[in-house]
């Protein structure tokens, strides 16, 4: 199998919705010839002031995770703006991580995706207001809500839980000092960029691998974003 850089930039689209439209945005995206797509559920953790403001529904969430190259992203990104009104605060949010690397056969795919809508970088212009990462933090099992507490106070407004299953080499285990434990929650925080630090620095201090938590930590650029008020797609 062949891994190689792209010419043609790929991303990672995250599309977290109401568990109640999750089957809408499915059929939206397999509408529009999007070819590779991940759905899983998890579980929203927006405060309850939050909650209230943005007008948010049912805590439980559908997370769809897409692969495309970078107009076809956009292309999508509008089409949940326009179809499924995910600009409108409390609705969703929907943001885009660079890929870096990719197969040879994927890369394929998403080309022949984007070639069938017959999409164009430069007819779906995007602007970001401010920059965003997406922290992902994984720690073991019951720990979810400390660390929405202490992401909480360092400025996130919210995030969302997906349970999995942890598997570490005994390497790691005497490295990282992890005990293997099956159940894990994995939180992904889509933060400011200016407020990620200390976010992460919070969450590593209450839950990190000194603590019972035993969580690691890390970041991903965001290229795009849309949904909670906070970017704009012209």
């Amino acid at each position: 199998m062949e891994i190689k850089q792209q010419n043609c930039k790929i991303l990672a689209l995250f599309t977290i919705i109401d568990y109640s439209v999750g089957c809408t945005v499915s059929d939206l995206f397999l509408t529009n010839g999007v070819s590779i797509n991940l759905l899983t559920h998890g579980h929203g953790a927006a405060n309850a002031e939050i909650y209230d403001l943005l007008g948010f529904g049912e805590p439980k969430k559908a997370i769809i995770i897409s692969v495309l190259t970078e107009p076809m992203a956009h292309h999508i990104l509008k089409s949940l703006r326009t179809e499924i009104n995910l600009n409108k605060p409390g609705t969703g949010i929907a943001f885009t991580v660079p890929i870096n690397g990719i197969s040879s056969a994927l890369s394929q795919l998403c080309s022949f995706s984007e070639a069938k809508v017959n999409c164009e970088s430069e007819g779906v212009p995007m602007t970001q207001n401010e920059p965003y990462d997406l922290i992902i933090t994984i720690v073991n099992n019951g720990y979810f809500s400390q660390v929405m507490e202490v992401a909480t106070a360092a400025g996130a407004n919210g995030g969302t839980l997906i349970h999995g299953r942890g598997l570490t080499t005994q390497e790691a285990t005497k490295f990282l000092g992890i005990t293997i434990q099956p159940e894990k929650d994995i939180v992904m925080i889509l933060a400011p960029h200016d407020k990620k630090q200390t976010i992460m620095e919070n969450i590593i201090q209450e839950v990190g691998l000194s603590t019972a938590g035993k969580g690691i930590c890390f970041s991903l650029p965001v290229s795009t974003a849309l949904g909670l008020g906070t970017h704009s797609i012209s």
